[in-house]
């Protein structure tokens, strides 16, 4: 009995319970089938050339996709029931010597320091780690997935093929993967504000935060000892999708040599403005994450009336931070739109028209601009107004998984000479403490 037969009609929980020399056995022969699917399929095809398959081609190619497509679906249960059993996923692929060290300072749920990188976190976990991983090409990968070109790319194509998913789609390795998380977190604004990372190595991840402050109070010996108001809830993040779409020229493919490179900080810009823009002013609604403004329990204040205002002084960042301060939080950063920036920019002493210092109660708070702000909300009779957030932004957690899947898009884009990559990324962002953010609107140009 082959190893699609053998779990295809398992009860899930059959294998959510399966001794672990059974799930790390699964997965490697469910890996296989997938690659041995996918060279099916591409033999396949190379067999037919430009000419249409011929019926029997055609049936042999539905039943090798078929294969493929079953294979990544047992494959994720499989993945499910090992994350489950907090295995050191590095025992999947090797042993010995060459199994990454592992670090309770990389549990499960806990956030990333901020010097850490998500390509430390798996390194030291062993997800999806083999030897030469750590040598592997974005450039070299995508070139293959698209044109074919596979030399001096043993490694890549293997890759791949173990990474093909039924949606046409690839699994990019992970630590490239990983790579690419790490340069859009450098650019995320939210994360350059404080930010925390919160690798996720299952759909869900709880973690802990405060309902309520703590207090305390001087005992009388042998007196009854009151509680306090302290309460300590629980904030789930949640894997939903994000996607991206970057599109290069064809030529950049073929001939740059630094295309890998290119991809990659096109990816990471492009992921970190989505993912700013739903920390920021996500709905709530599934599938996008609740984002800070649209959280129940953050203050918020108008700037000057009822239809908004143009800033002449800095007194609204320092209400902002004292607003911060009168729930017990300090203030790690303020984002706003860059024609904030501009507005601040340009304040001038009355007397002496010389650029107008920020005063020392706000002096030393890290300022980010993003265009992730609008400057088109609607307040009162205002439509041009904008948002400035300031917070304690460690009370903010960004969930990731460590996957990515990259969809080649040739044809969409073709009559330009250009080719489409359609990305996604899963994660999610939870507010863990409400009143560790102010949201000051109304802010005009």
């Amino acid at each position: 009995m082959n190893i699609l037969d053998q779990l295809r009609d398992m009860p899930q929980m059959d294998i959510l319970y399966a001794s672990s020399d059974d799930l790390l056995s699964w997965k490697e022969q469910l890996r296989s089938v997938q690659s041995k699917s996918f060279e099916d399929m591409k033999r396949i095809r190379d067999a037919a050339g430009s000419r249409a398959l011929t019926r029997s081609q055609e049936a042999d190619f539905n039943a090798a996709e078929a294969n493929t497509r079953e294979a990544s679906t047992l494959l994720e249960q499989v993945d499910d029931a090992i994350d489950r059993k907090a295995l050191d996923r590095s025992q999947i692929i090797v042993t010995g010597s060459d199994r990454p060290a592992t670090s309770t300072r990389f549990a499960d749920g806990v956030p990333l320091r901020r010097d850490d990188r998500v390509t430390d976190f798996v390194q030291a976990r062993g997800l999806e780690w083999r030897r030469g991983d750590e040598q592997l090409d974005l450039g070299k990968y995508l070139r293959g997935l698209v044109l074919g070109e596979w030399e001096d790319a043993d490694a890549e194509r293997r890759a791949m093929s173990e990474g093909t998913q039924s949606a046409g789609g690839y699994m990019v390795p992970t630590l490239l993967s990983a790579q690419i998380i790490d340069l859009a977190r450098n650019q995320t604004r939210v994360l350059q504000a404080g930010a925390r990372i919160v690798p996720m190595a299952n759909k869900t991840v709880d973690i802990a935060k405060w309902t309520g402050d703590p207090t305390a109070a001087w005992h009388t010996e042998n007196a009854t000892i009151s509680p306090t108001d302290a309460t300590l809830g629980k904030a789930t993040l949640t894997a939903q999708a994000l996607t991206s779409l970057t599109v290069v020229s064809r030529e950049l493919v073929e001939d740059a040599p630094n295309v890998g490179d290119e991809l990659a900080q096109a990816f990471a810009a492009q992921f970190a403005l989505t993912l700013d823009r739903a920390a920021l002013y996500g709905s709530g609604t599934a599938p996008e994450p609740r984002g800070v403004k649209n959280t129940s329990g953050i203050t918020t204040q108008l700037f000057s009336g009822a239809n908004g205002g143009t800033p002449t002084n800095y007194d609204f960042l320092i209400d902002a931070v004292g607003a911060l301060e009168d729930n017990n939080e300090e203030a790690t950063g303020v984002i706003y739109a860059p024609r904030t920036k501009r507005v601040l920019g340009k304040l001038k002493e009355a007397t002496t028209n010389a650029y107008l210092a920020p005063p020392a109660i706000i002096a030393g708070l890290p300022r980010y601009d993003t265009n992730q702000v609008p400057i088109n909300l609607t307040v009162g009779t205002s439509t041009d107004t904008s948002d400035a957030f300031v917070g304690n932004w460690r009370q903010l957690y960004v969930g990731v998984r460590t996957q990515l899947m990259i969809k080649p898009l040739e044809e969409r884009y073709a009559d330009n000479g250009q080719l489409g990559f359609l990305a996604w990324w899963r994660g999610d962002v939870v507010v863990a403490r409400a009143k560790a953010f102010t949201v000051v609107t109304g802010l005009r140009g």
